[in-house]
């Protein structure tokens, strides 16, 4: 996986990572208009619609996007899209992601499972603010941020959930960026109150000692119960009257008893109980998924396996789907 160091304003942490990307986002931006963003007139107003909601929140988000797009040679529409196709592209039949964590010990991690054209096209960046603070977040070219934790020892993940309308809040890859931005869970909580609904995803964000897990719904944040020693999740709604009709339902409903069950064989509390957990590739509906088509992305599976240890503020990172690949070992 390619690695970026990122420094300095906006503008110049922009256009570094469009210099260092500019292939990658070419790749990544013809397989998204291959699969959603075919229709640039139908996306227009969709976009136009999500960029007022960005400009509100964080202006120098886009100042951010708009350098990464000069510096690649892209359009910054097609950048804005690839920050926001988790809203453009909303579907009744998400991928299969798979989130663990374990509250009290400060530790987190998951599968991120995604489209094979993706595989080869990520990147760690470890980013420093002008504030000196530092975030370090896997995530796809020309995005501002995905999965990861900063230098505050907050971490944060991620899993879609189904909908079947159109999704008009923040989009959730530019709220992830903020929430890697905040220094305290309390600051998280806040943001993710105001900036939450309007979307359809599943988010954790973490520290050493407590995690906070929220369903982000097209009418508002449905904040989950942690008060328990694990918490699981996949990619369906938990809360009470939010569950959709969705042909993946028996997989991650599967997917998420697997997690239950096997955890109640083995109810130690760290790291490599989270790596046996997200390493099930038992058939049916495995955890760590190899390749096989899925209706929305194509050919796809587990692209990235993350872990955090906040307390350390550690990440282990492996990409693909092979149990026997080592970790890469990352502190902030």
């Amino acid at each position: 996986m390619k690695k970026l160091l990122l420094k300095g304003s906006a503008k110049d942490r922009g256009h570094l990572h469009g210099e260092l990307m500019r292939e990658e986002i070419h790749t990544v931006l013809d397989y998204y208009r291959s699969r959603f963003l075919a229709d640039r007139a139908k996306l227009q107003s969709h976009v136009d619609l999500l960029m007022q909601q960005l400009i509100a929140f964080r202006p120098e988000y886009q100042v951010e996007m708009d350098a990464i797009a000069k510096a690649s040679g892209v359009e910054p529409f097609w950048i804005y899209c690839i920050n926001a196709r988790s809203e453009l592209m909303s579907s009744p039949v998400p991928t299969e992601c798979s989130s663990i964590a374990f509250p009290q010990q400060g530790l987190i991690g998951q599968n991120w499972d995604w489209a094979q054209a993706l595989e080869g096209q990520l990147a760690l960046v470890d980013i420093e603010l002008e504030s000196g603070h530092r975030l370090l977040t896997m995530t796809e070219p020309g995005m501002l941020a995905k999965i990861g934790m900063n230098s505050a020892g907050l971490g944060v993940c991620l899993n879609i959930l189904p909908a079947n309308q159109k999704l008009t809040g923040l989009p959730v890859h530019f709220l992830l960026r903020a929430l890697l931005e905040c220094q305290t869970l309390q600051e998280a909580k806040a943001m993710i109150k105001i900036h939450g609904a309007g979307k359809a995803s599943h988010v954790m964000v973490a520290d050493k000692k407590t995690t906070i897990a929220v369903e982000l719904a097209p009418d508002q944040p449905w904040f989950q119960s942690t008060e328990q020693t694990t918490y699981f999740h996949t990619n369906h709604y938990l809360q009470p009257g939010q569950a959709l009709p969705t042909t993946t339902r028996t997989c991650t409903e599967t997917r998420l008893k697997k997690l239950q069950e096997n955890h109640q064989k083995n109810p130690e509390l760290s790291l490599k109980a989270i790596q046996l957990l997200l390493d099930n590739n038992e058939q049916p509906y495995p955890i760590l998924r190899p390749y096989s088509y899925h209706e929305l992305t194509g050919n796809g599976g587990t692209l990235v396996t993350l872990m955090m240890d906040l307390g350390r503020r550690q990440m282990q990172l492996r990409e693909g789907f092979n149990p026997m690949i080592n970790f890469e070992s990352y502190t902030l």
